[in-house]
């Protein structure tokens, strides 16, 4: 597995940790986890595309019974008249490696969970890569948007869940909370607009700011 600088920074990032305050062993056990996840990860991803109405208030999505309330939702899809939903997961290996890990080194834990949410977010980027060749010249995507993120409840995970029927076809479920299982996992819609978006992440539509620690450090999740 090649593994790339940005990688290295990405993983550094989830774990709160200064790149300035990694050490070379810190290093090498990121290069040596990455390794491991290659060995170990399930990747699994399905995807769908849909027509889309936009109302003052809320998004429907053509032959489902699927309507999102939300503000943010209907800012970034503004320019769309189809949007794709997508899922997918890094597979339970993975989190059953993290609960071991938990219990014989928790520096391990964390640098696995790290890497683990640096994958995850990168097997994203390559559907994304996927799609993208299915557009016509004149179609762009907008950004990733995930239930949870801004005002989309996360509520919204089971309704996208259930459209794509990614638990019996990828193996991910929910619980009473809302959150995916295996965790190594998401959800995210991505409107097809037709001029092109602005798809970095903006910590103005987070619904994290007011307890972000990236933010408290001066630092930002995205790019």
């Amino acid at each position: 597995m090649l593994i790339s600088n940005a990688m290295i920074q990405e993983a550094l990032r989830y774990m709160q940790m200064p790149q300035d305050k990694a050490d070379d062993d810190i290093i090498q056990k990121i290069r040596a986890t990455y390794n491991e996840l290659e060995q170990i990860k399930g990747t699994r991803a399905i995807y769908k595309v849909f027509s889309i109405y936009l109302e003052p208030q809320a998004i429907f999505l053509e032959n489902t019974q699927l309507k999102i309330e939300s503000q943010d939702l209907l800012k970034l899809l503004s320019n769309c008249q189809r949007c794709y939903i997508l899922a997918v997961t890094l597979g339970q290996e993975v989190d059953r490696k993290i609960t071991i890990k938990q219990k014989i080194d928790m520096l391990d834990a964390v640098i696995l969970d790290a890497c683990a949410s640096v994958c995850i977010d990168r097997v994203c980027d390559d559907l994304e890569r996927e799609i993208v060749k299915e557009l016509k010249d004149d179609e762009f995507l907008t950004m990733r948007f995930s239930p949870g993120y801004g005002d989309v409840l996360l509520e919204v995970q089971q309704k996208l869940l259930d459209i794509l029927d990614a638990s019996r076809k990828i193996g991910i479920s929910l619980t009473k909370t809302n959150m995916l299982i295996p965790t190594k996992s998401i959800t995210a819609l991505i409107g097809v607009s037709n001029q092109k978006e602005n798809r970095l992440e903006s910590c103005s539509k987070c619904n994290l700011t007011q307890v972000c620690l990236y933010k408290k450090r001066g630092d930002r999740c995205g790019l």
